[in-house]
């Protein structure tokens, strides 16, 4: 991902869903409307350590709407020792019975601690 800082223990990074624009990519209500992700600044922040979404493979989008796993910023938080792939969506981030909900275990990050 481009333009990421890290401050103060958060990481700022270019919003997965508008793509740092701003706008709501889909244009739902109007091409002008707001992203309803980063509230129109292009920008989210997380707490470090933090990995790709698998929900929504970092898009912050499934099909039209925000991803419900990082809340449309396309990353998040991890813990980063000590894991391995989720044994219930076999690391896609994905509910195995319906792939629009983020899978419950590893809540759509793709792995669980060991």
């Amino acid at each position: 991902m481009s333009g990421i800082t890290i401050e103060k223990q958060k990481i700022s990074a270019t919003c997965a869903f508008c793509r740092g624009s701003g706008n709501d990519p889909f244009g739902i209500m109007s091409y002008l409307s707001t992203c309803c992700v980063c509230w129109g600044s292009g920008i989210v922040t997380v707490s470090p350590p933090y990995g790709r979404c698998a929900h929504c493979s970092g898009t912050g989008a499934i099909n039209t709407l925000t991803c419900t796993a990082c809340m449309g910023k396309g990353i998040l938080p991890i813990v980063a020792n000590d894991t391995h792939k989720c044994p219930t969506c076999q690391g896609s981030g994905d509910d195995p019975s319906a792939s629009a909900m983020y899978c419950l275990q590893c809540r759509g990050i793709g792995y669980v601690h060991s």
